[in-house]
């Protein structure tokens, strides 16, 4: 009997500060209205395909209708329902950033870790590689790849996460600068551990927040990244019901049917703007918290 109220009582105090956690994050005005909408869109982008009229490349009725009791937005030029569309089309919003982002998270992080870590001339090419990389303008590297392999949803994630890594490289980089004299660490150092070791669990740990901050960051350019792509005809392509693609292919036509343009560049705009409010919240939080650390 003791020994269950034991695990029960350890079991609650580890759990305690996490839902603290949570509630102070969700405290902060910007955390707490762009969680509500990330929220609300990935339960659009899931149940949508289920409740959605139709499916996404149905020609369910006449071309240009505007909104109706059958069409509740309307359909576009090929007089395919707008709604099931966007209903359809959210998916790959979300999962192609997230997708090229955490690509280009992984392999950044290693190098940025190494780099950071052992110095020397591993960092010094490091550094001259990085400086190169950013020294190329995004767009123009994504419109080579493009040029060279084609379109569609995997090159451009390809080469979105090649782009951005160099960037999150060098945050993980100096990161790592910053935290590798600590005393901790010299003392993994004292005691023979492995590199993976001091990278992975005394480094890594302590550029946490760091990495949060960053994914979030990336994820709302990439977002926008993306989608300009899609507008573009450079990523994904029609007849995908790609919330961009649907950009691009009423853009024709807004001043006679609006609404296939103004609602999926609305859902794109909410979702990048949810997801900067995180941003925003996360450099918030984590900076308060070492900040009481600090005072204690």
């Amino acid at each position: 009997m003791s020994a269950d109220i034991l695990r029960t009582v350890t079991a609650g105090d580890v759990a305690a500060p996490r839902r603290r956690g949570w509630r102070s994050f969700l405290a902060i005005p910007q955390g707490g209205l762009g969680v509500a909408l990330l929220l609300l869109l990935l339960l659009l982008v899931v149940i949508g395909p289920f409740v959605a009229p139709d499916t996404p490349n149905e020609i369910s009725d006449q071309p240009i209708l505007g909104p109706s009791a059958e069409h509740w937005l309307g359909t576009d030029a090929y007089g395919r329902d707008i709604l099931s569309r966007v209903l359809h089309g959210g998916a790959s919003v979300i999962l192609l950033p997230l997708v090229a982002v955490s690509a280009a998270m992984v392999v950044a992080t290693l190098v940025g870790l190494v780099s950071g870590y052992l110095g020397g001339k591993v960092d010094a090419v490091v550094t001259w590689v990085i400086n190169i990389a950013l020294a190329i303008p995004s767009y123009l590297a994504v419109l080579v790849v493009v040029a060279a392999f084609g379109g569609g949803g995997a090159v451009v994630v390809t080469a979105v996460a090649v782009v951005y890594a160099p960037y999150i490289t060098r945050v993980i980089r100096s990161s790592t600068q910053a935290i590798a004299p600590r005393e901790f660490v010299l003392a993994a150092r004292a005691r023979g551990e492995s590199l993976g070791w001091i990278l992975f669990r005394e480094i890594t740990p302590n550029i946490g927040p760091t990495l949060l901050v960053e994914i979030a960051l990336r994820f709302t350019y990439a977002i926008m990244f993306i989608a300009s792509l899609s507008f573009l005809g450079l990523g994904v392509q029609p007849p995908s019901s790609n919330w961009g693609v649907m950009v691009a292919q009423n853009r024709t036509l807004l001043l006679v049917s609006p609404v296939g343009v103004l609602v999926p560049a609305l859902l794109i705009g909410v979702l990048a703007i949810a997801v900067n409010l995180i941003a925003d919240a996360l450099t918030q939080f984590f900076g308060d918290r070492i900040h009481e650390r600090l005072m204690v």
